[in-house]
């Protein structure tokens, strides 16, 4: 009876430390993510910079390298935000929240009460079918 307890709460556990090491999993890949779109950010503001240069040693063509500068920007970061996947990013930004709530109503102390109640209740049962068992065969 003790075993069987103990080997609920074990796996009560184990499923809380699986949880939490899924959300730990879930944040490195979410820094990983800020950090790469970080770098992306960086090398776009040093070709910003580098074209804004070009502009001042190159005045009397200014509109037009405007204009390429303008259209080459749009375009990459058109290519950058569908490198990046940002919509997907948003919504998995939105599932993690959703995850987050999800675990938080699951670990709640009222479910983790209920449950190791529910056990102790079925311990209980089975300690009490198995009772009359061991009286007969004392007989």
């Amino acid at each position: 009876m003790a075993e069987m307890l103990t080997d609920l709460l074990q796996n009560i556990y184990g499923r809380i430390a699986q949880l939490g090491k899924a959300i730990q999993d879930l944040k490195n890949s979410m820094d990983g993510l800020n950090q790469n779109i970080e770098e992306k950010i960086t090398n776009l503001n040093e070709k910003m910079a580098n074209f804004s240069q070009e502009i001042s040693n190159t005045q009397t063509r200014h509109l037009d390298v405007l204009k390429e500068i303008g259209n080459g920007t749009s375009e990459e970061i058109k290519n950058i935000q569908d490198g990046l996947g940002l919509n997907a990013l948003k919504k998995m930004i939105s599932d993690m929240d959703n995850f987050s709530k999800l675990a938080k109503e699951v670990l709640n102390q009222d479910t983790v009460n209920l449950l190791l109640s529910e056990a102790i209740s079925c311990v209980k049962n089975l300690k009490n079918q198995n009772q009359p068992q061991i009286i007969e065969e004392e007989k």
